[in-house]
Formats: C-alpha cells, sequence, structure tokens
C-alpha cells in the first residue's frame, strides 16, 4: 500500500509536489492588485507561510519522504514558527489523494468536544441560547486534534518515522530561531 500511495501523492492546503532547490522567499509576497503568482518547478516543490517550515518540508522530501512526510514535519514546524499557522493546540483536515490509485480519503482531525459536554450547556434556564458561553467560557474549550491527526497521517500514508519528521520542530523549539514580522505580529496582544 505505502509503495502505491507513495508516488502521487498530494496533500491538500500544501503545494508538496517533489524535491526541488527552490526554497520560500525569505518576507511574504502579497499585493491586494496582484493575487496569483504562478510558479513551475522541473521536479515539484515545496510552499508554505513560513522559511523554515518550507526548508524542513524540502528536506524531507530530499531525505526520500513523501509529500504527507514532508506535511506532517512541516504541521509541527509550524507549531514553532508560526504558531497561528499550525497549532499543536487546534486541529485540521487533509485531503490525500493517490494519483496512482485514483483514491481520495479525507482525514477529520478537528477539535473535539469534551466527553461531558451535552446539547444544553450553552443554554441559559429559560433554555435560550447564550453566544458567549460558546466562545469565551470554560465550556468553550475543545479537546485538540492536531497531534493525533499529524501521527494518524504519517503512521497510514507516510513512509518516514514519525520521530523522524518532528525531530526538525523540536530543534527549532530548542535552538530558537530569529523572530520573524509576521511571528512578531501574530503574537501581538497575547
Amino acid at each position: 500500500m505505502y509503495s502505491l500511495i507513495r508516488n502521487g501523492l498530494l496533500g491538500l492546503g500544501l503545494a508538496i509536489l517533489g524535491a526541488s532547490p527552490v526554497l520560500a522567499q525569505t518576507e511574504a509576497i502579497f499585493s491586494d492588485v496582484d493575487l496569483i503568482h504562478p510558479v513551475y518547478a522541473q521536479h515539484g516543490m515545496v510552499a508554505t507561510q513560513e522559511e523554515y517550515a518550507t526548508r524542513i518540508g524540502l528536506d524531507v522530501l530530499q531525505k526520500g519522504g513523501n509529500a504527507i512526510d514532508a506535511g506532517v514535519a512541516i504541521g509541527f514546524a509550524l507549531a514553532v514558527t508560526l504558531p497561528r499557522a499550525g497549532n499543536l493546540g487546534g486541529g485540521g483536515f487533509m485531503i490525500i489523494h493517490s494519483a496512482e490509485t485514483g483514491k481520495t480519503v479525507a482525514l477529520d482531525f478537528r477539535e473535539m468536544a469534551p466527553a461531558r459536554a451535552h446539547r444544553d450547556m450553552y443554554l441559559d434556564e429559560a433554555g435560550n441560547a447564550v453566544a458567549k458561553r460558546s466562545r469565551f467560557t470554560y465550556k468553550a474549550v475543545g479537546v485538540p486534534g492536531t497531534v493525533a491527526g499529524l501521527a494518524l497521517a504519517a503512521e497510514q500514508y507516510g513512509t518516514l518515522p514519525l520521530a523522524e519528521l518532528i525531530a526538525p520542530a523540536i530543534r527549532l523549539a530548542e535552538e530558537g530561531l530569529p523572530v520573524s514580522v509576521d511571528l512578531s505580529e501574530s503574537l501581538q496582544g497575547l
């Protein structure tokens, strides 16, 4: 199964098609006038919102990992380098397509309600919904799914050990990295 999946996986949300020596821009390229920037590469590419995460994804592909391996490594890297783009306390979705088999699967690892949650927990005594209870109280918490979802993706569809995919993010967290303007702005007000 892994050999079928290894050839031609596409993780939606990640532009990962294979290894390429092309690396990310260090500054964001965004214009409200020109929103489409087609980029082509002979052997594929890795694209993320953050340079370190892009390099980690590229390294995974160059070491023989597949698109899912790169996506998982990128997810953990973004938890360190740009937490608003990849946080361990949240959740997500991943759509995986095998070009070889034509099969597409979707992984849903969004946050889940706690086990003791119930349908009336956001209602007042009269049975009316209280909007703030579902957003700004301890009752608004969800059980994170990111770590379990990325681990499941690596286990079922990846080719490299999870420990190897997480190692670059651990290294970044332990050794530190320069704070980008994007990271600084995302941390304002916390």
